[in-house]
């Protein structure tokens, strides 16, 4: 008997939009009470699957776009647009339209940036910017000539800025102390990892392998960051010790976990994709199968880019129920 994967797509998208909500919450977005994590939290990924995944609850969408008017000075938008070449789970011209109405807010704003930087449809039919689809009254322009219908967006100006004093904010700490750069993503990865080589540490951050070697290069040379080779290998490792002082939260004992969301977003949206495909759920518990199987073996590469491959409890082994079950079961995990 078929089983309702479009069931379990609509309880996935309920947890990804709680837990969008849990994850900006963190770094200051007004509305929902905090929620405790001890992961760094990485905002343009979580910016990249907003512009997806908040288009379910139109009040989230709205609260990201404020704290985005509060808090643009933390973001870096040259890893937000890597990211998003890199991993396309987000929508660019909801991104794009997001950009525009900001720089409105202020004519000065670095959002300019990424309004230049990405393409604006042709003779896209508009569509309702929020599922499920609705839409009454006057629309929002500058979301109308990206192709989505929406109110006008009011701004509350209740954000906060990102605590530093909490581990979810640990990356806005070390920006804060060097700059919206690659450094600080780089000494974030080594302090919840303490060793690495520079090809891992580009695809864990973001960042082009030549401009992790060269930062790499300059912590070495302040002799707080070694480096030592292994062959033709060049590793770099940090003493945790040396900078404790930077857990100044409470019961802080370990250095918050690096999670390498961007990839694993990717992949979650890839099975989301699966589980929504029109008519799947009329379709035999074999095709079912199928398809699942595809949607593993297609997102396979970008779990073992995030280096979590190996947690899955899911293979291709597994049929019917216990492979929906199973499915579902790593996603919850994966989350948190």
């Amino acid at each position: 008997m078929p089983i309702s994967l479009n069931e379990s797509s609509a309880a996935l998208t309920d947890k990804l939009v709680s837990f969008l909500w849990g994850q900006w919450s963190t770094l200051g977005l007004a509305g929902y009470a905090n929620s405790e994590t001890p992961c760094i939290t990485d905002p343009e990924a979580l910016l990249l699957l907003s512009t997806t995944i908040a288009r379910h609850d139109s009040r989230l969408f709205d609260e990201v776009l404020d704290w985005l008017r509060e808090n643009e000075s933390w973001l870096n938008l040259q890893r937000l647009r890597h990211l998003m070449k890199e991993y396309p789970f987000g929508e660019p011209t909801i991104l794009g339209a997001m950009a525009e109405r900001l720089t409105q807010e202020n004519p000065h704003s670095k959002w300019k940036f990424l309004v230049r930087h990405i393409p604006m449809p042709v003779n896209k039919e508009p569509e309702p910017m929020f599922l499920p689809a609705r839409f009454f009254g006057e629309p929002e322009p500058v979301f109308l000539r990206w192709g989505w219908l929406r109110g006008p967006v009011e701004f509350r100006k209740m954000s906060q800025p990102p605590r530093t004093d909490q581990p979810a904010a640990f990356l806005f700490k070390l920006r804060a102390l060097f700059g919206n750069q690659a450094r600080a993503e780089i000494m974030a990865w080594l302090l919840a990892n303490e060793l690495g080589h520079p090809a891992e540490i580009a695809r864990q951050t973001g960042y082009f392998r030549r401009t992790v070697q060269l930062v790499l290069n300059e912590l070495a040379a302040s002799g707080h960051v070694r480096a030592t080779r292994v062959g033709r290998e060049k590793n770099f490792a940090i003493h945790r010790d040396d900078w404790r002082f930077l857990l100044n939260w409470s019961d802080s004992k370990n250095f918050p976990e690096w999670i390498n969301w961007a990839p694993l977003f990717h992949a979650i949206l890839l099975f989301r994709q699966t589980l929504a495909l029109p008519g799947i759920d009329e379709k035999s518990e074999r095709f079912q199968g199928i398809k699942l199987r595809e949607a593993l073996d297609e997102a396979m590469p970008a779990l073992v880019r995030a280096g979590i491959a190996h947690k899955l409890l899911t293979t291709r082994t597994l049929s019917g129920a216990n492979l929906v079950e199973s499915l579902i079961t790593d996603i919850d995990s994966l989350l948190g």
